[in-house]
């Protein structure tokens, strides 16, 4: 089957927009399957297949819920153990965020910079997976929230890169260039992280 999807989108690509939305589909309502060993086995082909296919189509958001749908099948307990604890400080992220939000609106202000900025909770996949990579605690991990900046022009992505490295040390492992070297998909921005106010870990795309 995915020798042949492989040869179908090579004709259209459209083939394989379809494929992913059935799929999707098929993980929304997996749970009406009765037999366990069947429903593993559609998590896990669509953990190892769909995800990565919607990631390299630059379909993010269906990408996250395909990997969030699967690892509920895949491991529901480690799923269930990053909800609780997430959600436990979770008012007092939304008031970091905004502390932390408000302060890069008006340092950007300053420079003549007209923003937006959007913040984005990870999901429990992408939380564990960086769990496993990092080998630490959740408690550990200080960029579940990510930040999104964005604004009108190549130049003043870059404009605002100086600003922020300018007001804060920047953690030189994380920064990356997808503007000059776009990921497969064609993606482009650019991604960076600080050590922002109150001293905090703060990941910015």
């Amino acid at each position: 089957n995915f020798r042949k999807l492989i040869l179908a989108t090579s004709k259209d690509i459209r083939v394989l927009l379809v494929k992913i939305a059935d799929r999707l589909h098929n993980m929304r309502t997996l749970n009406s399957i009765d037999n366990n060993i069947r429903r593993v086995r559609i998590a896990k082909e669509t953990m190892e297949i769909y995800a990565p296919l919607a990631d390299r189509m630059g379909m993010n958001r269906i990408r996250d819920e395909l990997e969030d749908l699967s690892f509920s099948k895949l491991n529901p307990d480690a799923r269930n153990l990053v909800e609780k604890k997430v959600s436990i400080n979770k008012k007092n992220r939304e008031k970091n965020f905004k502390i932390i939000c408000d302060e890069f609106i008006s340092i950007l202000k300053k420079n003549g910079i007209d923003a937006k900025i959007k913040g984005r909770e990870k999901t429990a996949f992408s939380i564990w997976r960086k769990m496993q990579t990092k080998r630490v605690s959740l408690e550990q991990l200080t960029d579940i929230i990510g930040f999104r900046v964005i604004v009108d022009s190549i130049y003043n992505c870059y404009k605002v890169l100086g600003i922020f490295h300018s007001n804060w040390s920047a953690i030189p492992s994380k920064f990356k260039d997808y503007i000059s070297t776009p990921k497969i998909n064609n993606y482009k921005s650019i991604h960076t992280a600080v050590m922002g106010p109150n001293k905090e870990r703060v990941e910015i795309q």
